[in-house]
């Protein structure tokens, strides 16, 4: 829900990324918006993707998207490298 307003003030949201959000949740629901091609996502603490994925599945499944890249680090050194 919290990735609808973005997407839509977008002309054409084809790259996405995701700074935070171990678990899953937000890239689930980018991963349903059709213009969409690829998602990226950086999470700093490994801890919360693996507990994400035990106890929270139907938050998690936005990591098995093929659209998706998971990267576990730091946002701001990834933007920093990845610009």
């Amino acid at each position: 829900m919290i990735s609808f307003l973005p997407l839509c003030c977008h002309p054409n949201p084809e790259k996405v990324l995701i700074v935070g959000g171990g678990d899953g949740g937000v890239a689930r629901d980018v991963a349903k918006h059709p213009q969409v091609k690829e998602i990226v996502q950086v999470e700093i603490d490994a801890m919360v993707i693996e507990v994400s994925k035990k106890y929270l599945k139907f938050m998690s499944v936005g990591f098995d998207n093929k659209k998706m890249t998971l990267h576990v680090g730091d946002g701001f050194e990834f933007m920093k490298n990845h610009s």
